[in-house]
């Protein structure tokens, strides 16, 4: 187990913390990275279906809008590929950041229902929680 390696050599450990994280899709990128994509593409060929097409049903987790999010994404995977001890930490993002459509010629954000059918890269811990509190005040003005 890797926790218990790093635990028994007391080694330093990276804790990244970002509001964002563009991760794009998981699956291809899991099968790339284990070296294993050639071997899915052809078991699935054999069934008739192709990998290209499992690849499409994958939801992008809508967790960034900009580069920050990606930036910290290729963080973490160079750390992975460098088998630094490390975690990202971020919000968890229900319906991910928004989506923007164009809606009577103006532009409206809307919920990306990202989750929809679950995330099978996500270890669910619902009986983990920490309150975050925002202190200040809100102003709401209306455009006029």
């Amino acid at each position: 187990d890797t926790n218990a390696y790093f635990d028994e050599k007391d080694v330093k450990r990276v804790y990244y913390l970002s509001l964002e994280y563009l991760m794009g899709r998981s699956m291809q990128n899991a099968l790339l990275n284990m070296d294993l994509e050639t071997n899915y593409r052809a078991a699935l060929k054999e069934m008739g279906y192709a990998l290209e097409t499992m690849y499409e049903q994958e939801n992008d987790a809508a967790l960034g809008n900009g580069g920050l999010g990606r930036l910290a994404a290729c963080f973490l995977d160079s750390m992975a590929t460098l088998d630094l001890p490390a975690w990202g930490y971020g919000i968890r993002y229900n319906y991910g950041i928004f989506r923007q459509e164009i809606v009577d010629g103006g532009q409206v954000e809307v919920p990306d229902y990202w989750l929809t059918f679950g995330n099978p890269w996500e270890i669910e811990r619902p009986d983990v929680q920490y309150p975050v509190r925002f202190y200040g005040s809100v102003t709401s003005t209306k455009n006029a």
